[in-house]
């Protein structure tokens, strides 16, 4: 730990200044970022880095998201890697935790792909937080249900995609338990949380999540899990958190898209994994600890962990369950 006195004399920025800065009452320029680098003896990219872990978190909640096991995870991850790959990026809770400087993202639901690609557009980002902010003030019962039967209009893929990204933060902030559920033709079918006020995002750590999307080299994919990776070479590293293996004495939650994850998929996913670790990228994959995915990944470290489930449609299947981080390094 250095102190703002001893890094002013350090790298010769005023001692206010640097005060300011650690708020983040004031933006700085490049040459301010460089000065205190080497004042650390830090590169930029880890000194912004520092920055961006301690802010930045998920912007929506999601189904399996990752929040509540962080530590485990990184406790399993590999020492080092090139390029980080994530083909279920989901709500980003590791993304968003590693902050890696070179990324590959993906995920089927092109909903919430619109929200990440916002995110990495200054333009879009701004109108979609008006979106948002328009969404807030409208709020309502009948307000939510007209926003949730837009995508059964013939157009709505059409719109452009800020207001297809804040309609899908504003539905996930406002609907039963932050569950997003589409039906077999695809339409969002979640009903309505019942609240009489919703804050739709933290605008600090919106603000977070940009600036790391814009001083990054982050590529968004939308589309299936084993072309996300298909450009991962030796030394890179994937994380894979798909859609769980179905436990026998509960129900699990598959319905992220219109097209369920089943044990076929479950296969398929594991087939990708080997043909990864063949080509010498590094692999790590969570699901439910169950009988199959204990086959299919026969051969790997296969770690036990307990997590809860916090996102269900039924109370009574919320609760502690066994998880696997399964890894070939």
């Amino acid at each position: 730990m250095i102190s703002q006195v001893e890094l002013a004399k350090r790298s010769g920025i005023e001692r206010a200044q640097i005060s300011k800065i650690e708020s983040g009452n004031i933006n700085v320029t490049l040459e301010t970022i460089d000065r205190l680098s080497r004042a650390l003896n830090l590169s930029v990219h880890n000194l912004m880095n520092i920055d961006y872990k301690e802010k930045l978190h998920p912007f929506v909640k999601w189904a399996g998201g990752k929040t509540q096991i962080l530590g485990k995870i990184k406790e399993y991850m590999p020492e080092n890697y090139n390029a980080y790959f994530e083909p279920f990026v989901g709500g980003g809770a590791l993304l968003f935790e590693l902050t890696p400087s070179k990324a590959y993202i993906n995920d089927y639901n092109s909903e919430l792909i619109c929200v990440y690609k916002c995110l990495q557009n200054e333009t879009y980002f701004k109108k979609m937080l008006k979106e948002l902010d328009k969404h807030e003030k409208n709020h309502n019962e009948d307000y939510y249900y007209v926003i949730r039967d837009m995508d059964k209009d013939c157009n709505f893929l059409k719109l452009p995609i800020y207001i297809r990204a804040a309609r899908m933060i504003y539905l996930n902030k406002s609907c039963f338990n932050g569950l997003y559920r589409v039906n077999s033709k695809g339409y969002f079918n979640v009903p309505s949380g019942k609240k009489d006020k919703v804050n739709t995002y933290d605008e600090n750590n919106m603000d977070n999540i940009r600036k790391y999307f814009e001083n990054n080299d982050i590529t968004i994919l939308n589309g299936d899990f084993e072309e996300a990776v298909q450009n991962a070479k030796v030394g890179d590293f994937v994380y894979f958190d798909p859609p769980y293996d179905a436990l026998e004495d509960k129900n699990s939650f598959t319905s992220y898209s219109k097209n369920d994850f089943g044990q076929d998929e479950q296969r398929r996913l594991a087939n990708v994994y080997k043909e990864l670790s063949n080509r010498g990228v590094k692999v790590m994959l969570s699901n439910h600890n169950t009988k199959l995915i204990n086959e299919l990944y026969n051969g790997f470290n296969i770690y036990v962990i307990n997590a809860r489930r916090s996102i269900n449609s039924k109370g009574d299947s919320r609760g502690p369950v066994e998880e696997v981080i399964i890894t070939n390094y």
